[in-house]
């Protein structure tokens, strides 16, 4: 898993405890009380209801400093003449703390409220505090925020939560901090070490609903018995409250270790393990009759640094023979430690790039450096080879798995984990299948893309010689954000339809490969949304809600949308249509090569069998509809249904046959050697008052019925799942977009010197001028031309201050190409995708699935800015009336920094990533 921030906090912290002390409660020095000139904001207040108050007026009552110190301070206050300071912080979590154990009860519920305010000149205008609970259980410890504030320098800014402290009788110590928002030491800036105040702090007891679920809801893991179980991962402060204990076991069939049993929880210093937390999870899944999977033996993060140091010379790295040594010595007693108690083991995890082959240590990975190449067979991957052996002979039973994040979504990834894992397994280590993290978002991976990377995979089964090869959803979650761009949200309604909508279709991807004998677990990472490592990463002060069940612990749409999806709200999709008039004839016009296509694969029947890829697009008087069904089981009651709503309750509905031929004006159907093509027109003036113009909706679903010898197959809808047939209040929207951008370039072959040659001269132009990010965002104009091998590209870019001052690559000023080979428009690039960058003093860096020993580029730099020339390499032979998918972009610096993008076509800056908003390219003669 990505590392988890939010628990990578309490290892911290317990080691902060471990140095400074044997308590929770770490100390600070606590000095002398100042005498400073007084703040006027004095605030009365009666506080008779108050369990407890403290405006520090007298002493520090129990107060304590955790890695800080403390001091009352008569310079500002809140209630009454004082307040207290804290200094002398090095870290966010460092600041003032008080043991309640003696004061509050076990198992009432309070209501706390605290002021706290700063003016350090080291502060940012605006600066978030939380108000947090430690409960110490079991030599470990609990954090929970229960109160949140973003103050204002200066300014006193009131932080309140209501929190039931735990009543189990494990629970030995139960105290409250205040601290700033969570960050990793490593990035820990100035302005997080600020000096700050609190004042009036108070607690009072409040009525607050315990927290129960639903023990008449039959479980996750119940309903899908007849598939695979379903577990989650847990961490063991969980198992100490007052109720999750009962909820997991009631709800999941499995469970895995969220951190402790990673290298540093089970080996923190050399030759010194320690067990009980992971022991604790082990006997609660031998109590339950749970699935227990170990994670994880080796992993380049989480590692203690003498891993990897020399014994005597902690600056020299160890040798070979000693890291070898001590991975033996960790996956052998870690192994035998658990025996038969665990099911499955990640033996490995995370071991490929983000950028391409194995992780190194520019991706801080030490292993693949210092074991390299054992056997001489030019391969440094024997560090993965010899833990799989080591675990082997460790526990001979045990099912053994390599495990990555990204395999679901990125054909790249699956492509080197097939490689890499093919040629482990033909030299006969014993791996026993592939974990797929699953960390996704309710926008992306495309179930379609999931379910081709899952057979890629699967097929590896072939290599084993015992042919018993698995994989495994090892870390499932779904973000209701799109990325770390997205500030917080509530989860609406809408989004939780989203949500719902796109796990249906995962978990039938899942299905299906059940079917297939490809897939025999899911794990969720984390059991509820009120514990999941997505509240906080990767933005501070954001919460997400990835999870089958709120943090009520009631379960959400999502929940239902896998067992009863009649149950559900279903969400309207939306989808682009874009204005131009292709025609309706024998073969599809070209003009649709220029349309992104939409799938519809969400199955109401079975869970295999055909689907569809559909393009739209309008003019003035039609809808016109694409429909390309994939579907090789020839039967002439095949057919796909169009919906429309009709803008008067109700609908109206077009079916196409397989072997309706063409013999309409309005319709054409054409088998090819996947399926069959369907071409549809419909009249706008069909639908009640509706005005075609940019901007209009149209409601609008698609059936797809697959039969075969024995009847219905399967059906696929595209929007509405809920039902036998889509339903007009379920329709998803078509909405009407204006044109897409196009530019045909000619063929020709220039000189690659950076030169403006007259070939140029005759080439079409275009500008980047789609501002995506940044104010001051310097241009480019852009030609094209062509060859069989070759897209050629020329940018002439105006930008009158060069900067290459960044050590990262596309923060220099530089010009980006992207291209999409087949104009498929995918939503994560497949094997015809490329980014290639090119800086102003000719540095090549680029993504995606580049072919860097066939790409050319040459610059210059001119008196106003650049000139740079790109040939990019063609997988296949370009023709004439062919069209590609293109962006051109350019990234301006300054100091260091990027300052501003430009595009030509695709405004969402996320190019790097999907080609889904290219422009097109034309070949022409």
């Amino acid at each position: 898993m990505i590392r988890n921030r939010k628990h990578l906090k309490l290892l911290s912290i317990m080691a902060a405890v471990i140095i400074a002390s044997s308590t929770i409660t770490t100390q600070g020095k606590v000095l002398a009380a100042t005498d400073n000139s007084k703040d006027s904001s004095v605030e009365t207040k009666d506080n008779s209801k108050a369990v407890y108050f403290q405006s520090f007026e007298n002493d520090l009552d129990n107060w304590t400093g955790r890695n800080a110190d403390i001091v009352v301070d008569s310079s500002k206050y809140k209630d009454g003449t004082k307040s207290l300071k804290i200094t002398n912080r090095e870290e966010t979590w460092h600041g003032p703390m008080i043991d309640f154990t003696d004061i509050l009860e076990k198992g009432q519920a309070y209501h706390f409220t605290a002021y706290v305010m700063y003016d350090d000149p080291k502060g940012l205008d605006k600066q978030t505090f939380n108000l947090q609970f430690q409960n110490e259980v079991n030599e470990s410890t609990k954090y929970v925020t229960i109160g949140s504030v973003t103050a204002e320098k200066g300014k006193w800014a009131k932080i309140e939560g209501d929190y039931r402290i735990p009543k189990r009788d494990i629970v030995t110590k139960y105290a409250m901090d205040i601290e700033m928002a969570y960050k990793p030491k490593d990035q820990t800036e100035d302005s997080d070490k600020v000096d700050f105040y609190i004042d009036g702090v108070t607690v009072e007891k409040c009525d607050m609903p315990e927290k129960d679920f639903q023990r008449n809801l039959k479980s996750i893991s119940d309903q899908y018995k007849d598939y695979f179980p379903i577990g989650a991962a847990i961490y063991p402060d969980l198992l100490y409250d007052d109720i999750h204990p009962e909820f997991i076991a009631h709800q999941y069939n499995a469970i895995v270790g969220g951190n402790c049993m990673k290298v540093d929880a089970l080996q923190p210093t050399e030759g010194n393990f320690y067990w009980n937390d992971a022991d604790i999870l082990r006997d609660y899944a031998k109590e339950n009759n749970m699935i227990f999977r170990g994670h994880t033996l080796l992993w380049h993060s989480q590692v203690p640094d003498w891993f990897f140091q020399d014994k005597n010379n902690p600056e020299k790295p160890a040798s070979r023979e000693l890291l070898m040594e001590r991975m033996k010595t960790h996956i052998s007693t870690v192994v035998n430690h658990y025996k038969d108690d665990v099911d499955y083991w990640d033996v490995v995890n995370e071991v490929l790039s983000d950028k391409e082959g194995l992780r190194r240590n520019d991706e801080n990975s030490k292993w693949a450096s210092i074991i390299g190449d054992v056997d001489g067979d030019g391969y440094d991957d024997d560090f993965i080879e010899l833990a799989f052996r080591y675990a082997k002979e460790a526990n001979p039973k045990g099912k053994l798995i390599i495990n990555d994040y990204g395999l679901e979504s990125s054909k790249r990834k699956t492509d080197e984990m097939y490689n890499l894992v093919k040629r482990l397994l033909q030299k006969g280590v014993p791996i026993d299948g592939i974990g797929l993290q699953m960390h996704v978002s309710m926008y992306s991976p495309d179930a379609q893309v999931v379910k081709e990377n899952m057979d890629k995979l699967a097929s590896l089964k072939e290599f084993k010689k015992d042919g018993d090869f698995v994989l495994q959803v090892t870390e499932m979650d779904m973000s209701m954000y799109s990325g770390s761009g997205e500030q917080m949200k509530e989860p609406t309604k809408e989004i939780l339809a989203q949500q719902a909508a796109q796990y249906k279709r995962l978990f039938d991807v899942f299905k299906e490969e059940k079917k297939q004998g490809n897939l025999d677990l899911v794990m969720l990472w984390g059991n509820s949304d009120d514990d999941t490592w997505l509240d906080n990463f990767p933005v501070h002060n954001r919460l997400d809600a990835p999870m089958l069940f709120d943090r009520d612990l009631n379960a959400k749409p999502a929940y239902y949308a896998l067992v009863d999806p009649s149950k559900v709200d279903i969400y309207k999709q939306s989808v682009k249509a874009i204005n131009d008039t292709p025609k309706i004839a024998e073969n599809a016009d070209s003009k649709w090569s220029m349309v992104k296509a939409f799938d519809v694969n969400t199955f109401i029947e079975n869970t295999d069998g055909a689907t569809a890829k559909v393009k739209t697009m309008w003019d003035k008087d039609n809808l016109y509809v694409l429909a390309n069904v994939k579907d090789k089981t020839v039967s002439d009651k095949d057919s796909v249904t169009f919906y429309v709503d009709n803008g008067n309750g109700g609908a109206i509905k077009y079916n196409v046959g397989r072997n309706d031929g063409s013999n309409s004006e309005s319709a054409k159907c054409k088998s090819d050697n996947d399926g069959y093509e369907v071409q549809w027109k419909l009249p706008l003036k069909e639908i009640k008052d509706f005005n075609p113009e940019i901007g209009g909706k149209i409601g609008f679903d698609i059936k797809v019925e697959d039969q075969d010898s024995n009847g219905l197959n399967s059906t696929v809808v595209w929007n509405d799942y809920s039902g036998i047939a889509p339903e007009v209040k379920n329709f998803g929207q078509i909405q009407l977009d204006g044109k897409v951008k196009y530019v045909e370039a000619k063929k020709g072959t220039p000189n690659m010197d950076g030169e403006i040659d007259e070939v140029w001269n005759t080439a079409n132009s275009f500008n980047t001028d789609l501002k995506v990010e940044g104010s001051d965002a310097a241009k480019a104009k852009v030609r094209t031309l062509w060859d069989e091998n070759y897209l050629y590209a020329l940018l002439e870019v105006k930008d009158s201050n060069l900067n290459k001052d960044s050590d990262k690559d596309h923060e220099q000023d530089s010009v980006e190409v992207f291209i999409d080979e087949n104009n498929a428009r995918t939503p994560s690039y497949d094997g015809d995708d490329a980014q290639y960058r090119v800086n102003f003093e000719n540095k090549q860096s680029g993504g995606g699935n580049r072919n860097m020993d066939k790409f050319k580029s040459a610059t210059k730099v001119t008196g106003d800015g650049y000139i740079v020339e790109v040939a990019i390499p063609l997988q296949n032979k370009a023709a004439v009336n062919q069209f590609l998918g293109f962006d051109a972009q350019v990234n301006n610096a300054e100091d260091g920094k990027r300052i501003g993008v430009t595009m030509w076509s695709d405004p969402t800056g996320m190019t790097w990533s999907t080609v889904s908003n290219v422009g097109n390219i034309k070949l022409v003669d």
